[in-house]
C-alpha cells in the first residue's frame, strides 16, 4: 500500500506503483506522465456547489485595518492616515482605496476574525495556511524548504477522479510553486505522489498589452516533432502489455499519458493557458500588473474546467509585508491594482455565469499589527485578521466575526484557518475528514481533528 493511499473505509488506488519515474521525458510536467491512482473521497448526495476554487493569495500579509477591517474611532497610532468608505452591503465598510469592490459587495463576504494559531513567522504560517499543518521542520535553515504536507491544491488533485477533459491539470500556481522571494516550495505535494505537485503557468506580463509566454509544459522542446511524439506514443502503448505484468508500473498508466500527450498537443488545453486570446479590453479591465493578468489567466482556466488555481498575489517577493511605509505602499503600490483586478474578476465571473461555480478565497497567511511601528509600518500580527470569500455556494454579503475595538483580537466567533480549508474541501463536495497515509503509512487527515467547515456562510 502506498503512502498517499485513502485509508478505509474509503477506496484504495493503486499509488504504490507510482513512485517510479519511468517515461517522464515526453513533458516538462511529469505527474502528468506517472500513473495515479482514481480514488476519489467526495460527499455522498447532492452536486456539491462550486466545480472549481480560484485561490488570491496576499503572500506577507495584508493589513486588516486598511482593507476589510478598518478602525476609524481608534486612536490615531491604530486606526492610520485613511478613511472609510461605504459599500453595497450596509453592513460592511472597507478602506477607502478598495473602491471598486466596495460596488461589488454585494458578491462576497468577509471574516473578520481569522486567527493562525500558529507562529508569525511567514514559514510556519504559509505552511499551515496551505496545508492546514505545522511543518516539523521548518524552521530549518534551508535555501529552498518544501512542504512536508501536501498542500491543500495537491490534495484536491489527489482526491479527484481520473484526468480532466483536455488532459488540463487540477493544480495550477500562477506564477509557479515558490514563495518569500523565490525561497520557499509550499505548493508540493508532501508526502503524495509526484504527479499532485501544481502545474506551474509561468510568469504573467505586467501589462495588458505585453504578450504572454506559454508555460514550458505546453511547448514541446526543441526537435521533439509530432512525429516522434507520436512515436513514443506508440512505444509506451507497447509498453501496456508489460504494466500487467511489472509491479511498478501502474495499471492507469494510460490514462494519464494519454492527458500529458493531449495537453502537450491538444489545441484545445493550450487555448485555455494562452491569455493572448483575451481582447484588448478585457485584458485592460483587469488592469497593469501581475497579479491582474495573473488573476485574468485564472478565470480562463476554470473556465475551462481546472479545479484549484492559487495566484500569488505577490508574484512571490512578499510584497505584502509591509513592515515599513505601510499607507505609502498601500495606497500607490498595492491596493488599487489589487482593487482593480479582483473587482474585474467577480464581475467577469458574475457575467459568464460562473461565479455560482467558483469560489474566490482572497486571503494571507496573517495580518498587521494593531500599532503602527517607528517606520510608518505594521508587524506581523496573527491573533486576528481579515478574508474574503464570494462564489461557490458560498452566502454573499455577510460579515462574520468582530475584533475588538483597538483590532487585537476576535470579539466574538473566532475562525481558525483550519476552518477556511475544510470549507474549500467541502463546497467542492470533498468530505474534510477523509484521511491518507502518509509517507511512513499513518493515517493522517486532510485535516487536524476538529477541523470544520465555516457554517455561517453556507
Amino acid at each position: 500500500m502506498a503512502a498517499d493511499e485513502l485509508t478505509p473505509p474509503l477506496p484504495a488506488s493503486g499509488d504504490a506503483t507510482t513512485r517510479r519515474t519511468f517515461c517522464q521525458g515526453a513533458l516538462g510536467i511529469t505527474g502528468l506522465l506517472l500513473g495515479a491512482g482514481p480514488a476519489h473521497a467526495a460527499l455522498p448526495g447532492a452536486k456539491p456547489p462550486a466545480r472549481s476554487v480560484i485561490v488570491l493569495l496576499l503572500e506577507g500579509g495584508i493589513s486588516q485595518f486598511e482593507s476589510w477591517d478598518p478602525k476609524p474611532d481608534a486612536p490615531p497610532e491604530v486606526r492610520g492616515s485613511f478613511g472609510t468608505i461605504s459599500t453595497t452591503n450596509p453592513d460592511l465598510r472597507i478602506g477607502e482605496h478598495l473602491p471598486s469592490l466596495a460596488r461589488q459587495a454585494h458578491l462576497y463576504s468577509v471574516v473578520r476574525s481569522m486567527q493562525n494559531s500558529g507562529s508569525g513567522n511567514h514559514d510556519h504560517a504559509l505552511h499551515r495556511l496551505l496545508t492546514g499543518y505545522d511543518h516539523p521542520t521548518i524552521a530549518a535553515p534551508q535555501d529552498v524548504l518544501s512542504n512536508h504536507f501536501p498542500a491543500q491544491g495537491s490534495v484536491i488533485a489527489r482526491q479527484r477522479k481520473g484526468a480532466l477533459p483536455l488532459g488540463l491539470p487540477h493544480f495550477v500556481a500562477i506564477p509557479d510553486l515558490l514563495q518569500l522571494g523565490k525561497t520557499r516550495r509550499l505548493l508540493g505535494p508532501g508526502y503524495l505522489s509526484p504527479q499532485y505537485e501544481a502545474f506551474q503557468a509561468g510568469q504573467v506580463p505586467s501589462s495588458h498589452g505585453a504578450p504572454y509566454l506559454l508555460p514550458s509544459g505546453l511547448v514541446p522542446a526543441p526537435g521533439l516533432t509530432a512525429r516522434r511524439i507520436a512515436d513514443r506514443q506508440r512505444l509506451l502503448g507497447s509498453l501496456d502489455v508489460l504494466s500487467r505484468e511489472v509491479e511498478y508500473l501502474s495499471p492507469h498508466l494510460t490514462t494519464y499519458q494519454h492527458a500529458a500527450f493531449e495537453l502537450l498537443l491538444g489545441d484545445a488545453a493550450r487555448s485555455a493557458f494562452d491569455l493572448n486570446q483575451e481582447t484588448p479590453q478585457t485584458r485592460a479591465r483587469y488592469g497593469d500588473s501581475a497579479m491582474g493578468q495573473g488573476m485574468l489567466l485564472a478565470r480562463r482556466l476554470v473556465e475551462a474546467g481546472v479545479t484549484y488555481v492559487l495566484v500569488n498575489c505577490g508574484d512571490g517577493k512578499n510584497l505584502w509585508d509591509t513592515h515599513a511605509d505601510n499607507f505609502g505602499r498601500l495606497k500607490s503600490e498595492l491596493l488599487p491594482p489589487l482593487d482593480r483586478a479582483a473587482s474585474a474578476l467577480l464581475c467577469d465571473l458574475k457575467e459568464r455565469g460562473l461565479l455560482d461555480q467558483t469560489l474566490v478565497v482572497m486571503q494571507s497567511e496573517f495580518g498587521r499589527s494593531p500599532q503602527i511601528n517607528g517606520d510608518a509600518g505594521r508587524d506581523h500580527w496573527t491573533a486576528a485578521y481579515s478574508v474574503m470569500l464570494a462564489g461557490g455556494g458560498i452566502v454573499p454579503g455577510r460579515v462574520l466575526g468582530r475584533t475588538t475595538p483597538g483590532g487585537e483580537e476576535p470579539a466574538e466567533r473566532p475562525v481558525a484557518q483550519t476552518e477556511l480549508l475544510a470549507t474549500i474541501y467541502q463546497q467542492l463536495g470533498i468530505d474534510h475528514q477523509a484521511a491518507l497515509l502518509d509517507a511512513e503509512g499513518r493515517p493522517t487527515g486532510l485535516l487536524p481533528p476538529g477541523a470544520a467547515p465555516i457554517s455561517e456562510l453556507l
